[in-house]
């Protein structure tokens, strides 16, 4: 009984290592040898990783839609200054996390206020989605806002980068 006990647990220390030596050391580490994060956890089509403080220089800068009605002005420090029609209707901080590997192509933004309101008090609208959109090749991503008008229609804004922000 006791030798049937042993062989079990040699054959599980076996299968242990096997497992280590295949998987962990040579799938996950795509064969390097040592685990290379930013080789296994590729997430967007501009090349950024499971860290937050690699996305922040792509969505850093000022963003405009084509028709130049809509502005957004992002930075790490002060989050995002949105404005429609040259006045500011949103000022907030800016969250966003990875959390699950693979090519990501969509990266939700989070804001604190939702709502959309001019200086003088008339609502533009609710946040209903805001995100960056990566695409592939370096600057080629953009920023889209969905929005629920007050009188319930929808409007999505799309932006492009205009301009890098200043370190």
């Amino acid at each position: 009984m006791i030798w049937i006990f042993l062989a079990g647990i040699l054959v599980g220390l076996a299968l242990s290592g096997l497992y280590k030596h295949f998987v962990t050391d040579r799938i996950m580490d795509g064969g390097n040898g040592m685990e290379n994060p930013d080789a296994a956890f590729l997430l967007d089509g501009d090349h950024t990783y499971v860290n937050n403080s690699v996305l922040w220089p792509v969505l850093e800068g000022t963003w405009e839609s084509e028709d130049g009605r809509w502005q957004a002005s992002i930075s790490e420090e002060s989050g995002i200054v949105l404005s429609a029609d040259g006045e500011t209707v949103l000022e907030s901080p800016l969250d966003f996390t990875y959390l699950r590997p693979g090519k990501v192509i969509w990266t939700e933004l989070e804001v604190e206020e939702h709502e959309l309101v001019t200086p003088d008090g008339a609502s533009l609208g609710r946040i209903k989605e805001f995100g960056y959109e990566a695409a592939d090749g370096e600057g080629s991503g953009t920023l889209e806002l969905k929005l629920e008008r007050p009188d319930e229609s929808e409007e999505t804004v799309t932006f492009q980068k205009t301009q890098e922000q200043e370190q």
